[in-house]
């Protein structure tokens, strides 16, 4: 994870953000304002965006230990918050995705545009982010009604086969149900796009990175979506959501996502 922060550092320098500009915070920093415990995530958290206005640029980007708590206030379809880990949370708790959708996203005004990437176990949705895509381009959930026209088309009309559509058909308007009050509860004015390494059910991995002859250990999904940017630095949404995951499936498990808390064209070119 510290090998991370400082791959991802490089990153924003070689974008023009500018060292005042960027905290670091991690666990080898003994003794000082920047190990991540919670009080001090949060803080930052704060300082990132407290004097946001229209057309600033922000970026975030989180290495470390991610998992699952239960949903306490309902709004979870699989009944669990996603979590981030600070290094004292025996003793002072979980970071939820509650509360990082309250302190990044919903406290964002109009205009403001934050660029965020989770390198951690079951971090899908660890913005709360309503808007799901696919590698297609599509938002997962919003027209899974229309897309079930195809298999009525030439279909087999036997008994059994439309005993199973109308399974399906139950099955996408209860998605499409779910999709909505999604959106209803945390949909947002601001552009908040999160790039993260896993689904909500899944694990992150480590790699096994030579540069210059030398070898480190790094999170897949911060070696993933750097080496796409580096390799390839004007490539739209959707061909950087599918560049990333190509350069995992061959060896690791895990599908990383693309969400955002607004509709957004992922014809669009990635910029920050």
């Amino acid at each position: 994870c510290v090998n991370d922060t400082a791959i991802m550092k490089g990153f924003l320098q070689d974008r023009e953000f500018t060292d005042d500009k960027i905290r670091i915070l991690t666990d080898d920093q003994v003794g000082t304002r920047w190990m991540p415990t919670r009080e001090n995530i949060l803080h930052n958290l704060q300082w990132l965006v407290r004097d946001a206005k229209k057309n600033d640029s922000y970026f975030l980007h989180y290495s470390g230990h991610g998992g699952q708590v239960e949903d306490f206030d309902g709004d979870e379809t699989a009944g669990f918050d996603n979590c981030i880990f600070p290094l004292d949370h025996k003793e002072t708790g979980v970071i939820t995705d509650d509360e990082l959708h309250t302190l990044l996203v919903k406290a964002l005004p109009p205009g403001v545009r934050l660029t965020a990437v989770f390198d951690c176990c079951h971090s899908g949705s660890a913005l709360d982010l309503p808007y799901l895509y696919a590698s297609t381009g599509y938002i997962r959930g919003s027209s899974a009604l229309a897309n079930l026209g195809h298999e009525l088309v030439e279909g087999n009309f036997d008994a059994e086969a439309i005993k199973e559509l109308q399974a399906k058909w139950q099955k996408l308007q209860a998605e499409e149900k779910e999709f909505a009050r999604q959106v209803n509860l945390k949909a947002a004015d601001a552009d908040v796009i999160m790039f993260s390494g896993c689904k909500d059910d899944q694990t992150s991995a480590d790699v096994k990175v030579t540069r210059g002859g030398k070898s480190s250990s790094n999170g897949a999904m911060t070696y993933a979506f750097t080496k796409s940017i580096r390799e390839n630095p004007e490539q739209s949404y959707q061909e950087m959501l599918n560049s990333i995951r190509d350069l995992l499936k061959e060896k690791y498990k895990q599908k990383p996502q693309l969400s955002s808390s607004r509709p957004m064209n992922m014809q669009e070119l990635f910029h920050m």
